[in-house]
């Protein structure tokens, strides 16, 4: 259905949000609910019989704007183990507590900013050890099962072999123990592999999933995808002739760097100038438009419109000025 083209302010916002929230899924999005339904099923092996695998961790590793923290955030709102409920006394239960991780963040850090998260007090309270058998307690006591911490990476502070070791014993001592069985989901850039390698016990105790960069031609279709649920679907727009080629598919997964994130992100916001001109076919001149506003490349160094389009690298498209 075209979107006709007097378009309100009051009806492009409605517009907007509905796109914005709108989930898109790739082939990712398996892998990662089969990470996390291990974790759900070890969370019930402990329970009903206090044994169950030491593998309560599981690393989720993309680059900035892969999806990674939407994919969580979708995927606990709509599992049914993750969902609040009602315990025997009335209380309602909240068995996911996700926080993003202050920068920058120590250990101690941490267990404060998951403390404060639960609305608890710190203060008073100097020693690391004591702080983490308290978050422990809190967390049993709040019937809280996963704890999720995004941007994992600012835990890394220094980079030197026994300030990483000192952060891996302080996750493995979350999920040793045996009177709860808390899981951790851990999410981040590349920078957070450092706290899986080195260490054999805390690899034992893990799972890793990695948000790999979309790719042409493998992850075409994907890309193409996006286009389709946004556009067509979600603006009422109609695609251009070009936007239908190869070419554009290629040059769309080069300019997002190929995050799946940031490619759905360069995609929304043509739709939505497209949608404010009251058109209604959405075409690279909005694409173009809006890369260049992003990354303030020279009009010959534009993705969209530049003849040799493959040499160039978003990345330093303000290389010039440098």
């Amino acid at each position: 259905m075209n979107q006709k083209n007097h378009i309100n302010d009051q009806e492009l916002a409605a517009i907007r949000m509905s796109v914005r929230a709108t989930y898109i899924s790739t082939g990712r999005d398996q892998l990662l609910v089969s990470y996390l339904r291990e974790l759900v099923k070890n969370v019930a092996d402990w329970e009903n019989s206090g044994f169950g695998s030491k593998r309560r961790a599981l690393f989720l590793i993309g680059d900035s704007g892969s999806g990674k923290t939407r994919s969580l955030q979708y995927h606990f709102a709509t599992m049914p183990e993750f969902q609040p409920y009602q315990n025997e006394y009335g209380e309602t239960v909240s068995p996911v507590l996700s926080i993003d991780a202050p920068r920058p963040c120590s250990t101690m850090g941490l267990a404060v900013s998951v403390l404060r998260k639960m609305g608890l007090p710190t203060k008073g309270r100097r020693y690391e050890d004591e702080l983490y058998e308290t978050l422990k307690t809190q967390l049993r006591e709040r019937g809280v099962k996963y704890l999720h911490i995004d941007e994992m990476q600012h835990v890394i502070r220094h980079n030197t072999a026994l300030t990483i070791r000192h952060v891996q014993d302080t996750l493995k001592s979350l999920i040793q123990g045996t009177d709860w069985p808390l899981h951790t989901i851990y999410s981040g850039v590349a920078e957070l592999a450092k706290l899986h390698t080195g260490d054999r016990q805390m690899a034992n105790r893990s799972s890793v999933c990695r948000y790999g960069a979309l790719s042409c031609p493998a992850d075409a279709h994907w890309i193409a995808n996006i286009l389709n649920n946004v556009a067509v679907e979600g603006c009422g727009l109609e695609l251009a002739p070009e936007l239908i080629e190869e070419d554009f598919i290629e040059r769309l997964c080069l300019a997002g760097s190929g995050s799946f994130g940031s490619i759905i992100a360069m995609v929304q916001e043509s739709c939505f100038h497209a949608l404010e001109k009251k058109r209604t076919t959405v075409t690279m001149k909005e694409f173009a438009r809006n890369y260049g506003r992003d990354t303030g490349c020279l009009p010959r160094d534009n993705v969209f419109t530049a003849d040799r389009w493959r040499d160039l690298v978003p990345g330093h498209a303000l290389a010039d000025l440098v």
